[in-house]
């Protein structure tokens, strides 16, 4: 992958021939002389702008790959705090070509260092589909992410050391950001706009974990760290299947760190499995997550400290439909159904295992 510290854009509209060459050029045995930029959708609390760049070359060949640069709504400052450009391009400099889940091939990948502004150039998947998070996952789907989680998890355990550029999710600075600019302020608005989903005590046990955040984040991201998505849902993965058999290729690397593997698995079952999954399949999952990792030769980490600490991450997982519904801009209707659908299963999964119980 070509790596520059210097070509990025704002928009990726910007992605003319000039930068196209500059950039990609490389792989093609002569000149792009042509470029049209299709979007592939705002909003939706995304977190980056994304497009189609359909390139045209000298001879009249054609190709496509896909452009991703920073978001043009109010997202973009809070991406930029949590450091979402700057991860992404470093997992593509890094992390990419050991990884063991499947990932979309990195063209292109640089980050200002000091604005974060970004230009990510990945190849196009084609006809693969994407996840919907509006549609739950099936227990195939769910068994492949845990298990693909599992490889993730094991090819980097105990060794984030040696990646220096690495963030990490214990960070006294980040997560009195995460509470402070993120959960703390979508609580309320979350409790009014949806509150036909706040019934029994849910209202008090977000509260309640608002109160206890760094207590339980601390603890629940705990323990041997290795490198996590941090992002692990269907949406940001193409579900496909090799030989007949369910398979996924995850992209959107933005909140790549070093931190507790169970955060990933807790935040896929929470935001893309519906309740029926959470009470039958659930457990089978993580027995065959933590399987995995002692197949992978993880060592002195037992199934009962796997189950706590993925209970306490199912707890601060709630930050992404608090923010969804509280804090993000939704950008259309599709935004609110997928705060209203990843609230509802927050509360489904963190209760069919009755986390409650965890706080104080």
């Amino acid at each position: 992958m070509q790596i520059s510290r210097h070509v990025v854009i704002e928009k990726y509209e910007e992605f003319t021939p000039k930068i196209a060459n500059s950039t990609i050029g490389h792989l093609y045995d002569e000149p792009i002389v042509a470029t049209e930029i299709r979007s592939l959708g705002e909003g939706v609390g995304l977190m980056s702008s994304i497009a189609r760049g359909h390139l045209t070359l000298e001879s009249g060949r054609e190709s496509t790959v896909i452009v991703k640069c920073i978001a043009r709504t109010e997202n973009s400052e809070l991406s930029k705090g949590l450091n979402f450009y700057r991860n992404e391009v470093n997992f593509y400099r890094h992390l990419a070509s050991e990884t063991p889940i499947p990932v979309p091939r990195g063209l292109y990948a640089a980050v200002d260092p000091d604005n974060q502004d970004f230009l990510l150039v990945l190849e196009d998947m084609g006809d693969a589909e994407a996840g919907d998070q509006l549609v739950s996952c099936t227990e195939e789907q769910l068994m492949v992410a845990f298990r693909r989680a599992a490889e993730l998890h094991g090819t980097f355990w105990g060794r984030t050391g040696e990646f220096d550029w690495l963030f990490y999710q214990i960070d006294m600075r980040s997560m009195l950001f995460r509470r402070d600019a993120i959960f703390k302020p979508g609580v309320q608005p979350a409790i009014d706009n949806f509150s036909t989903l706040f019934t029994g005590d849910r209202a008090d046990i977000v509260h309640k974990i608002t109160e206890q955040y760094l207590d339980l984040f601390q603890f629940a991201l705990g323990g041997e760290p290795t490198i996590i998505h941090g992002d692990y849902r269907t949406d940001n993965m193409f579900m496909t299947e090799k030989d007949g058999v369910a398979e996924i290729i995850a992209f959107d690397w933005q909140n790549t760190m070093g931190g507790n593997g169970t955060h990933d698995i807790a935040y896929f079952c929470s935001q893309s499995a519906d309740a029926d999954l959470h009470r039958q399949s659930q457990m089978n999952a993580l027995k065959l997550y933590h399987d995995t990792l002692i197949e992978q030769g993880v060592k002195n980490y037992s199934f009962d400290e796997c189950l706590e600490r993925y209970r306490y991450n199912l707890l601060i997982t709630m930050i992404t439909p608090i923010a969804i519904c509280g804090t993000l801009d939704q950008g259309n209707e599709r935004g609110r159904q997928l705060g209203h659908t990843v609230l509802e299963r927050s509360f489904s999964a963190l209760e069919s295992l009755n986390c409650a119980e965890l706080l104080k």
